[in-house]
């Protein structure tokens, strides 16, 4: 038999890192744009401020999600395991709604994993 409780804690415990590395991944993939924008315009005064601060670390930022550039699918992992190890101890294949967890992981909600794990 297995303990939900256990499950929704692990989950909660992998949350702030997943969180960082999504959060991670998605200021990189925008530092290239904004450098355009930059370039094009001239200055930067006209970004939000979250967008200048990603260009003001746009180093930093490459030079730590290269570091560890599979962190984010050790996650995925760790969460896809888990799942499918949930359900094999209560004898049921679960395999073929993987695709669905990658989606909600995609589009992380905390909220939303949790559920999907008590759904499923």
């Amino acid at each position: 038999e297995i303990n939900e409780v256990s499950v929704k804690h692990t989950l909660k415990l992998i949350h702030p890192k997943l969180e960082y590395q999504l959060l991670l991944a998605k200021k990189v993939q925008l530092i290239d744009a904004l450098k355009e924008l930059q370039v094009h315009e001239g200055n930067t005064n006209f970004l939000i401020p979250e967008y200048r601060c990603i260009l003001e670390e746009a180093d930093h930022l490459q030079e730590e999600y290269k570091k560890q550039p599979a962190h984010l699918e050790r996650l995925y992992g760790m969460i896809t395991d888990l799942f499918i190890d949930k359900f094999k101890f209560k004898g049921t294949n679960v395999k073929t709604k993987v695709p669905l967890l990658l989606e909600i992981l995609d589009n992380y909600d905390q909220n939303a994993l949790i559920a999907f794990f008590d759904a499923a």
